[in-house]
């Protein structure tokens, strides 16, 4: 069964099991870098969260002998939680003042978003685009956050513009999620333990990651305000920026660095080797210049 089928299937075995006030249906959202993803949306009557559950997890337990009533259960499960924990009252999203202190942005490939982009309001960076999301819910402890792409309808409702967006992100982003600069032989440690990381220490101790604390569609914060003049300040020299994903950059002193022909050459095979396609920002070094203050 492919799984497109097992979501058709899925939306059956998920409608025999409901209530008429619950609407099951099969939803396809356009993600980062032009991926379809198929899932199942849940919708009630008088209630303002209409969560789309992807289903790849469930897929693959089915692919392992878990039945698909069992993980239509599971399903509705995760539902009623998301259901208690998760609405919200919906009148202040129409109104500006009660979104614009949730307004931050984020990091995506232009060339690969150009059908995205042409739903959403954004602002173009390099060969990169911002865009922007209302920050609903942050949950610190379990790294997790629950965001809303902004589309030029809410522009509409909101009576604003793509800079008031901008702006607004500026001043919400690095407040809401603040910034981490960790050296790549700290957070290798962190993640490897100290034993595995030994044999890399040379080439990676003077190489630093540069994200949020949340760790998620963290390479925007390169945007925020001061922050790379500051690191250039620290480092005392110039720097190239390294696009790890959508996540992270990678900060390498140029003095340590290889020519950025080489350096291009070592992201590109990264990325087609060890990063999502999904979470893939660029393919190419941007390069930091402290006398002028900006990224070339």
């Amino acid at each position: 069964m492919s799984y497109e089928e097992f979501v058709s299937g899925m939306e059956l075995e998920l409608k025999s099991l409901v209530s008429d006030n619950l609407l099951v249906s099969v939803q396809k959202t356009l993600k980062n870098n032009g991926y379809l993803r198929c899932g199942i949306r849940l919708s009630e009557k008088n209630i303002n969260i209409s969560p789309t559950i992807y289903l790849e997890e469930f897929y693959e337990k089915y692919q392992y002998g878990t039945d698909m009533h069992t993980l239509a259960e599971q399903i509705m499960k995760i539902y009623q939680k998301v259901r208690i924990e998760h609405s919200w009252k919906e009148d202040w999203i129409y109104e500006f003042p009660g979104v614009k202190n949730k307004i931050v942005y984020r990091l995506i490939n232009r060339e690969k978003n150009k059908k995205l982009l042409s739903e959403v309001p954004y602002m173009p960076w390099k060969d990169l685009a911002i865009v922007f999301y209302l920050l609903l819910e942050m949950d610190e402890h379990q790294m997790q956050q629950a965001a809303m792409l902004i589309k030029k309808e809410q522009l509409e409702w909101w009576n604003t513009s793509t800079e008031d967006l901008y702006q607004n992100a500026m001043l919400n982003t690095e407040k809401l999620l603040p910034y981490e600069l960790t050296n790549m032989c700290a957070l290798l440690t962190e993640m490897l333990g100290v034993e595995e990381i030994e044999d890399h220490l040379t080439a990676e101790e003077s190489m630093y990651v540069l994200t949020n604390q949340m760790r998620s569609f963290g390479a925007a914060a390169v945007l925020y305000p001061g922050r790379l003049e500051m690191l250039a300040l620290y480092l005392k020299e110039n720097f190239y920026i390294l696009p790890s994903s959508v996540h992270e950059m990678i900060i390498l002193p140029e003095s340590g660095a290889l020519p950025k022909e080489e350096l291009n050459a070592v992201i590109q095979e990264i990325n087609g080797s060890q990063v999502n396609a999904e979470e893939y920002l660029s393919d190419h070094a941007y390069y930091y210049d402290r006398v002028r203050k900006c990224v070339m």
